[in-house]
């Protein structure tokens, strides 16, 4: 065979993907697709926070900690555990403390 024909054979682009090609372009997108979705699952944890919320110190607390929250998830999005306060009033009792700090489950 003359080289100058094959080499003009191989030069020549095809009109369109293979079939082999776009199925593995289908695959990748899938599969990237389904690590995307994987990744969106969160698992709540439940932390029990008992505060004052008669006094301002309680409620500066409480302002605090979902500031906090929000700003680490806003850094850390990719963390899957997610916080979630159970908040409960000790009405200004150390006995109130105990007995809410009894009620998170």
């Amino acid at each position: 065979m003359n080289p100058k024909a094959s080499h003009k054979l191989q030069n020549e682009k095809q009109p369109y993907p293979t079939p082999l090609f776009l199925l593995c372009c289908l695959s990748l997108w899938i599969f990237f697709i389904e690590m995307a979705m994987s990744q969106n699952t969160t698992i709540p944890v439940k932390v029990g926070v008992v505060l004052d919320m008669d006094t301002w110190l309680g409620k500066m607390g409480l302002s605090c900690i979902t500031m906090a929250l929000s700003d680490f998830y806003a850094s850390h999005g990719h963390y899957k555990t997610r916080l979630v306060l159970e908040i409960r009033d000790s009405k200004r009792d150390v006995v109130g403390a105990a007995a809410a700090g009894t009620l998170v489950s």
